[in-house]
Protein backbone atom coordinates (compact mmCIF):
# COMPACT_ATOMS: atom_id res chain seq x y z
CA UNK A 1 0.00 0.00 0.00
CA UNK A 2 1.06 3.57 0.19
CA UNK A 3 2.81 5.18 2.87
CA UNK A 4 -0.18 6.99 4.08
CA UNK A 5 -2.10 4.99 6.91
CA UNK A 6 -5.61 4.73 7.74
CA UNK A 7 -6.87 8.00 9.58
CA UNK A 8 -7.61 6.37 12.85
CA UNK A 9 -6.87 8.82 15.89
CA UNK A 10 -3.82 7.89 18.04
CA UNK A 11 -6.04 6.38 21.41
CA UNK A 12 -4.28 7.32 24.98
CA UNK A 13 -3.98 4.12 26.41
CA UNK A 14 -3.50 0.56 25.06
CA UNK A 15 -6.21 -1.97 25.34
CA UNK A 16 -5.40 -5.10 27.89
CA UNK A 17 -5.59 -8.35 26.87
CA UNK A 18 -8.66 -10.41 26.96
CA UNK A 19 -9.15 -12.94 29.66
CA UNK A 20 -11.32 -14.77 27.77
CA UNK A 21 -9.09 -15.01 24.86
CA UNK A 22 -6.43 -16.08 26.60
CA UNK A 23 -8.26 -19.19 27.45
CA UNK A 24 -9.14 -19.63 24.24
CA UNK A 25 -5.80 -19.42 23.11
CA UNK A 26 -4.51 -21.67 25.84
CA UNK A 27 -7.08 -24.48 24.80
CA UNK A 28 -6.39 -23.80 20.69
CA UNK A 29 -2.66 -24.57 22.07
CA UNK A 30 -3.01 -27.94 23.54
CA UNK A 31 -5.58 -29.03 21.09
CA UNK A 32 -3.05 -28.40 18.28
CA UNK A 33 -0.36 -29.88 20.53
CA UNK A 34 -2.58 -33.14 21.11
CA UNK A 35 -2.67 -33.32 17.65
CA UNK A 36 0.68 -33.11 17.03
CA UNK A 37 1.29 -35.49 19.58
CA UNK A 38 -0.72 -38.10 17.88
CA UNK A 39 -0.25 -37.32 14.68
CA UNK A 40 3.67 -38.22 15.87
CA UNK A 41 3.36 -40.99 17.52
CA UNK A 42 0.47 -42.41 17.75
CA UNK A 43 -2.22 -43.80 19.80
CA UNK A 44 -0.27 -46.05 22.58
CA UNK A 45 -1.78 -49.18 23.32
CA UNK A 46 -0.95 -51.72 26.43
CA UNK A 47 -3.11 -54.50 26.45
CA UNK A 48 -7.04 -53.50 25.48
CA UNK A 49 -6.10 -49.54 26.59
CA UNK A 50 -5.42 -46.97 24.70
CA UNK A 51 -3.57 -44.06 25.72
CA UNK A 52 -3.06 -40.87 23.91
CA UNK A 53 0.70 -39.91 23.90
CA UNK A 54 0.12 -36.29 25.09
CA UNK A 55 -1.43 -37.54 28.19
CA UNK A 56 1.75 -40.53 28.73
CA UNK A 57 4.44 -37.73 28.73
CA UNK A 58 2.65 -35.69 30.52
CA UNK A 59 2.27 -37.54 33.38
CA UNK A 60 5.57 -39.93 32.42
CA UNK A 61 8.37 -37.44 31.22
CA UNK A 62 6.66 -33.40 31.88
CA UNK A 63 10.66 -32.24 30.49
CA UNK A 64 9.57 -34.16 27.43
CA UNK A 65 6.14 -32.81 27.32
CA UNK A 66 7.57 -29.12 27.97
CA UNK A 67 9.90 -29.00 25.04
CA UNK A 68 7.07 -31.18 22.87
CA UNK A 69 4.47 -28.24 23.26
CA UNK A 70 7.76 -25.56 22.62
CA UNK A 71 8.36 -27.76 19.50
CA UNK A 72 4.45 -27.95 18.28
CA UNK A 73 4.34 -24.05 18.82
CA UNK A 74 7.00 -23.22 16.42
CA UNK A 75 6.16 -25.46 13.67
CA UNK A 76 2.40 -24.58 13.65
CA UNK A 77 3.56 -20.95 13.71
CA UNK A 78 5.62 -21.83 10.71
CA UNK A 79 2.91 -23.97 8.68
CA UNK A 80 0.56 -20.67 9.34
CA UNK A 81 3.01 -18.66 7.53
CA UNK A 82 2.76 -20.86 4.37
CA UNK A 83 -1.06 -21.16 5.16
CA UNK A 84 -0.99 -17.24 4.74
CA UNK A 85 1.27 -16.54 2.03
CA UNK A 86 -0.72 -19.85 0.00
CA UNK A 87 -4.33 -20.11 0.84
CA UNK A 88 -5.72 -16.57 2.78
CA UNK A 89 -7.78 -14.30 0.20
CA UNK A 90 -5.14 -12.43 -2.05
CA UNK A 91 -5.31 -8.56 -0.39
CA UNK A 92 -3.45 -10.47 3.01
CA UNK A 93 -1.62 -12.86 0.96
CA UNK A 94 0.19 -10.78 -1.01
CA UNK A 95 1.49 -7.97 1.61
CA UNK A 96 2.28 -10.58 4.13
CA UNK A 97 4.33 -13.09 1.90
CA UNK A 98 6.16 -9.55 0.87
CA UNK A 99 6.83 -9.13 4.72
CA UNK A 100 8.48 -12.50 5.19
CA UNK A 101 10.37 -12.81 1.45
CA UNK A 102 10.47 -9.20 -0.08
CA UNK A 103 12.98 -6.52 1.08
CA UNK A 104 15.03 -6.73 3.82
CA UNK A 105 14.62 -3.59 4.86
CA UNK A 106 12.92 -2.57 8.27
CA UNK A 107 10.94 0.02 6.93
CA UNK A 108 9.63 -1.75 3.72
CA UNK A 109 8.60 -4.74 5.82
CA UNK A 110 6.88 -2.31 8.60
CA UNK A 111 5.54 -0.87 5.69
CA UNK A 112 3.96 -4.10 4.23
CA UNK A 113 3.14 -5.45 7.87
CA UNK A 114 1.01 -2.62 8.26
CA UNK A 115 -0.76 -3.22 5.06
CA UNK A 116 -1.14 -6.85 5.90
CA UNK A 117 -3.34 -5.72 9.02
CA UNK A 118 -5.42 -3.11 7.16
CA UNK A 119 -6.49 -5.33 4.76
CA UNK A 120 -7.73 -7.87 7.18
CA UNK A 121 -9.71 -5.78 8.82
CA UNK A 122 -10.98 -4.44 5.57
CA UNK A 123 -11.77 -7.86 4.46
CA UNK A 124 -13.57 -8.84 7.32
CA UNK A 125 -15.61 -5.51 7.22
CA UNK A 126 -16.84 -6.31 3.78
CA UNK A 127 -17.53 -9.46 5.19
CA UNK A 128 -19.66 -8.64 8.03
CA UNK A 129 -21.56 -5.76 6.19
CA UNK A 130 -21.82 -7.87 3.03
CA UNK A 131 -23.56 -10.86 4.87
CA UNK A 132 -25.40 -8.66 7.54
CA UNK A 133 -27.15 -7.25 4.08
CA UNK A 134 -27.77 -10.66 2.15
CA UNK A 135 -29.61 -12.83 4.99
CA UNK A 136 -33.31 -12.85 5.77
CA UNK A 137 -33.63 -11.71 9.25
CA UNK A 138 -33.23 -7.93 9.05
CA UNK A 139 -30.27 -6.90 11.52
CA UNK A 140 -31.14 -3.18 11.79
CA UNK A 141 -30.32 -1.02 13.83
CA UNK A 142 -26.44 -1.35 13.61
CA UNK A 143 -24.97 0.45 16.39
CA UNK A 144 -21.01 0.59 16.94
CA UNK A 145 -18.74 1.91 19.13
CA UNK A 146 -14.93 3.12 17.70
CA UNK A 147 -12.97 1.89 20.91
CA UNK A 148 -13.99 -0.05 23.92
CA UNK A 149 -13.95 3.11 26.25
CA UNK A 150 -16.34 4.79 23.82
CA UNK A 151 -19.98 4.64 23.63
CA UNK A 152 -22.09 2.66 21.93
CA UNK A 153 -23.89 4.77 18.80
CA UNK A 154 -26.35 4.77 15.45
CA UNK A 155 -24.47 3.96 12.88
CA UNK A 156 -24.09 6.08 10.15
CA UNK A 157 -24.17 6.64 6.40
CA UNK A 158 -20.68 7.64 6.43
CA UNK A 159 -19.33 5.05 8.67
CA UNK A 160 -19.56 2.90 5.55
CA UNK A 161 -17.44 5.54 3.77
CA UNK A 162 -14.73 6.12 6.57
CA UNK A 163 -11.14 5.38 6.48
CA UNK A 164 -10.58 4.57 10.07
CA UNK A 165 -10.00 1.28 10.99
CA UNK A 166 -11.55 1.54 14.18
CA UNK A 167 -15.25 2.14 12.64
CA UNK A 168 -14.29 -0.82 10.47
CA UNK A 169 -13.57 -2.70 13.42
CA UNK A 170 -16.82 -0.86 15.27
CA UNK A 171 -18.93 -2.16 12.34
CA UNK A 172 -18.09 -5.07 12.46
CA UNK A 173 -18.32 -5.19 16.06
CA UNK A 174 -22.05 -3.92 15.08
CA UNK A 175 -23.37 -6.71 12.93
CA UNK A 176 -21.35 -9.76 15.30
CA UNK A 177 -23.31 -8.09 18.40
CA UNK A 178 -26.57 -7.26 16.81
CA UNK A 179 -26.52 -10.85 15.56
CA UNK A 180 -25.95 -12.32 18.48
CA UNK A 181 -28.70 -10.05 20.16
CA UNK A 182 -31.58 -11.27 17.81
CA UNK A 183 -29.81 -15.27 18.01
CA UNK A 184 -28.79 -15.26 14.39
CA UNK A 185 -25.86 -17.40 13.02
CA UNK A 186 -23.32 -15.55 10.61
CA UNK A 187 -20.73 -17.25 9.27
CA UNK A 188 -18.54 -14.27 9.95
CA UNK A 189 -19.16 -15.30 14.00
CA UNK A 190 -17.49 -18.77 13.28
CA UNK A 191 -14.51 -17.57 11.41
CA UNK A 192 -14.12 -14.44 14.05
CA UNK A 193 -15.48 -14.87 17.86
CA UNK A 194 -16.23 -11.87 19.47
CA UNK A 195 -12.77 -12.41 21.71
CA UNK A 196 -10.83 -12.22 18.75
CA UNK A 197 -11.93 -9.23 17.49
CA UNK A 198 -11.06 -7.60 20.86
CA UNK A 199 -7.92 -8.46 19.84
CA UNK A 200 -7.91 -7.14 16.87
CA UNK A 201 -8.63 -3.68 18.66
CA UNK A 202 -5.88 -4.22 20.65
CA UNK A 203 -3.49 -4.74 18.60
CA UNK A 204 -5.16 -1.60 16.24
CA UNK A 205 -3.87 0.59 18.74
CA UNK A 206 -0.52 -0.64 18.72
CA UNK A 207 -0.89 0.04 15.00
CA UNK A 208 -1.81 3.76 15.66
CA UNK A 209 0.92 4.32 18.03
CA UNK A 210 3.41 3.81 15.24
CA UNK A 211 1.67 4.84 12.06
CA UNK A 212 0.96 8.33 13.71
CA UNK A 213 4.49 8.65 14.95
CA UNK A 214 7.55 11.12 13.25
CA UNK A 215 9.67 9.39 10.54
CA UNK A 216 11.25 6.15 11.31
CA UNK A 217 14.86 4.77 11.39
CA UNK A 218 15.39 1.43 10.73
CA UNK A 219 16.65 0.33 14.04
CA UNK A 220 12.76 1.84 15.30
CA UNK A 221 11.16 -0.22 12.43
CA UNK A 222 13.01 -3.29 13.27
CA UNK A 223 12.17 -2.61 17.00
CA UNK A 224 8.41 -2.35 16.14
CA UNK A 225 8.26 -5.07 13.91
CA UNK A 226 10.16 -7.75 16.86
CA UNK A 227 7.33 -5.96 18.85
CA UNK A 228 4.14 -6.29 16.91
CA UNK A 229 4.29 -9.18 14.10
CA UNK A 230 4.15 -11.42 17.21
CA UNK A 231 1.17 -10.14 17.86
CA UNK A 232 -0.28 -10.43 14.22
CA UNK A 233 1.07 -13.91 13.82
CA UNK A 234 -1.55 -14.88 17.00
CA UNK A 235 -4.18 -13.15 15.15
CA UNK A 236 -3.82 -14.88 12.10
CA UNK A 237 -3.74 -18.09 14.17
CA UNK A 238 -7.19 -17.02 15.65
CA UNK A 239 -8.20 -16.18 11.86
CA UNK A 240 -6.51 -19.92 10.35
CA UNK A 241 -10.23 -20.29 9.15
CA UNK A 242 -9.70 -17.30 6.85
CA UNK A 243 -8.02 -19.80 4.45
CA UNK A 244 -11.50 -21.64 4.17
CA UNK A 245 -12.46 -18.45 2.24
CA UNK A 246 -12.53 -18.17 -1.82
CA UNK A 247 -12.20 -15.33 -3.58
CA UNK A 248 -13.92 -14.81 -6.97
CA UNK A 249 -13.98 -13.06 -10.23
CA UNK A 250 -16.44 -14.20 -12.29
CA UNK A 251 -15.59 -14.80 -15.92
CA UNK A 252 -18.69 -16.28 -17.81
CA UNK A 253 -21.30 -18.60 -16.90
CA UNK A 254 -22.60 -21.57 -18.84
CA UNK A 255 -25.74 -23.69 -19.61
CA UNK A 256 -26.21 -25.26 -16.63
CA UNK A 257 -25.25 -23.24 -13.82
CA UNK A 258 -21.48 -23.67 -14.32
CA UNK A 259 -19.31 -20.33 -13.94
CA UNK A 260 -15.74 -20.33 -14.96
CA UNK A 261 -14.07 -18.30 -11.92
CA UNK A 262 -10.52 -16.66 -10.96
CA UNK A 263 -9.89 -17.56 -7.55
CA UNK A 264 -8.21 -14.43 -6.00
CA UNK A 265 -6.21 -16.58 -2.82
CA UNK A 266 -2.51 -16.47 -2.32
CA UNK A 267 0.16 -14.36 -3.17
CA UNK A 268 1.23 -16.14 -6.66
CA UNK A 269 -0.85 -13.22 -8.53
CA UNK A 270 -0.51 -15.92 -11.33
CA UNK A 271 -4.44 -16.16 -12.81
CA UNK A 272 -6.28 -19.49 -11.92
CA UNK A 273 -9.11 -20.83 -13.34
CA UNK A 274 -11.45 -23.36 -12.32
CA UNK A 275 -14.78 -24.45 -12.82
CA UNK A 276 -17.85 -23.52 -9.92
CA UNK A 277 -21.30 -24.70 -9.74
CA UNK A 278 -23.56 -22.22 -9.23
CA UNK A 279 -26.93 -23.12 -7.44
CA UNK A 280 -30.27 -21.02 -7.92
CA UNK A 281 -29.39 -18.24 -5.47
CA UNK A 282 -26.01 -17.74 -6.45
CA UNK A 283 -26.76 -17.87 -10.30
CA UNK A 284 -29.21 -15.11 -9.42
CA UNK A 285 -26.60 -13.02 -7.60
CA UNK A 286 -24.18 -13.27 -10.11
CA UNK A 287 -26.07 -12.56 -13.43
CA UNK A 288 -27.35 -9.55 -11.74
CA UNK A 289 -23.89 -8.29 -10.24
CA UNK A 290 -22.36 -6.09 -13.46
CA UNK A 291 -19.51 -4.12 -13.64
CA UNK A 292 -19.14 -1.09 -12.11
CA UNK A 293 -16.99 1.49 -14.10
CA UNK A 294 -14.75 -1.26 -15.94
CA UNK A 295 -14.34 -3.48 -12.54
CA UNK A 296 -15.69 -6.61 -12.04
CA UNK A 297 -17.06 -7.66 -8.89
CA UNK A 298 -15.45 -9.79 -6.26
CA UNK A 299 -17.36 -12.32 -4.50
CA UNK A 300 -16.32 -14.24 -1.10
CA UNK A 301 -17.41 -18.20 -1.00
CA UNK A 302 -17.99 -18.62 2.85
CA UNK A 303 -19.30 -21.92 3.58
CA UNK A 304 -22.51 -22.09 1.80
CA UNK A 305 -22.65 -18.27 0.96
CA UNK A 306 -21.47 -16.46 -1.71
CA UNK A 307 -21.21 -12.75 -1.26
CA UNK A 308 -21.02 -9.38 -3.41
CA UNK A 309 -18.16 -7.70 -1.96
CA UNK A 310 -18.50 -4.46 -4.16
CA UNK A 311 -18.61 -1.63 -3.70
CA UNK A 312 -15.51 -2.26 -1.22
CA UNK A 313 -13.44 -4.65 -3.23
CA UNK A 314 -13.32 -5.07 -6.97
CA UNK A 315 -11.17 -6.82 -9.55
CA UNK A 316 -10.24 -5.53 -12.85
CA UNK A 317 -7.14 -6.72 -15.73
CA UNK A 318 -3.98 -4.80 -15.07
CA UNK A 319 -2.20 -3.02 -17.57
CA UNK A 320 -0.19 -5.90 -19.20
CA UNK A 321 -3.76 -7.94 -19.20
CA UNK A 322 -1.52 -10.88 -17.86
CA UNK A 323 -2.52 -9.99 -14.11
CA UNK A 324 -5.74 -9.34 -11.88
CA UNK A 325 -5.58 -6.10 -10.00
CA UNK A 326 -8.19 -6.25 -6.49
CA UNK A 327 -8.89 -2.75 -5.74
CA UNK A 328 -10.08 -2.03 -2.57
CA UNK A 329 -11.88 0.64 -0.93
CA UNK A 330 -10.30 3.34 0.96
CA UNK A 331 -12.41 6.52 1.18
CA UNK A 332 -14.56 8.93 -0.75
CA UNK A 333 -13.12 12.46 -1.51
CA UNK A 334 -15.08 15.29 -4.07
CA UNK A 335 -17.06 12.85 -5.24
CA UNK A 336 -14.74 10.68 -6.23
CA UNK A 337 -13.87 7.10 -5.09
CA UNK A 338 -10.29 6.44 -3.79
CA UNK A 339 -9.03 2.96 -4.43
CA UNK A 340 -5.63 0.81 -3.91
CA UNK A 341 -4.08 -2.03 -5.14
CA UNK A 342 -2.07 -3.79 -2.09
CA UNK A 343 -0.15 -5.94 -4.74
CA UNK A 344 1.35 -3.41 -6.64
CA UNK A 345 0.78 -0.58 -3.98
CA UNK A 346 -0.87 1.92 -6.52
CA UNK A 347 -4.31 3.41 -6.42
CA UNK A 348 -6.81 4.53 -8.47
CA UNK A 349 -10.00 7.24 -8.43
CA UNK A 350 -13.45 6.57 -10.66
CA UNK A 351 -16.82 8.29 -10.46
CA UNK A 352 -18.31 7.91 -6.66
CA UNK A 353 -21.76 7.45 -8.02
CA UNK A 354 -22.02 4.00 -9.70
CA UNK A 355 -20.37 2.65 -5.89
CA UNK A 356 -22.46 4.25 -4.35
CA UNK A 357 -25.50 2.86 -6.02
CA UNK A 358 -24.01 -0.71 -4.85
CA UNK A 359 -23.52 1.09 -1.40
CA UNK A 360 -27.68 1.55 -1.21
CA UNK A 361 -27.92 -1.57 0.04
CA UNK A 362 -25.85 -1.67 3.14
CA UNK A 363 -28.34 1.22 4.33
CA UNK A 364 -30.83 -0.78 5.09
CA UNK A 365 -28.68 -2.20 7.67
CA UNK A 366 -28.95 1.81 9.59
CA UNK A 367 -32.27 2.86 10.57
CA UNK A 368 -33.79 5.66 10.42
CA UNK A 369 -31.72 7.32 12.69
CA UNK A 370 -28.55 6.22 11.18
CA UNK A 371 -29.05 8.15 7.68
CA UNK A 372 -27.04 11.29 8.01
CA UNK A 373 -23.41 11.56 7.55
Amino acid sequence: MTDSPSGDQLEAERLAPDQRLTERRKSRDEEDYRVWCESSYGMIEIGQEQFHPAHVLETMAPDAARRGRDECLAITRTDLEQVVCEQFPAPIAVPFHSFLQGSRLPLPRLYRLRDTWESLVRLLAALALSEAEAIETSLAPLFLREGINQGWRDCKRGDLLSDKLSVRIGLIEGVLNRARDLGVELQIASLLPIDVLGEIRRLNVVRNSFSHASAKSDMQAKAIIEETYPLLLEVLLDLRDMQNIDLLRIHSIQAGGQADVERLNGHAQSRRFSELTLDADTAALVMSAKAVEGMDRVFAHVGELTLDLSPFLYAADNDTGHRTNVWGFRFKKDNRWHMECVADSITNTSRSKPHEDQLMRFESLLGRSGEGA
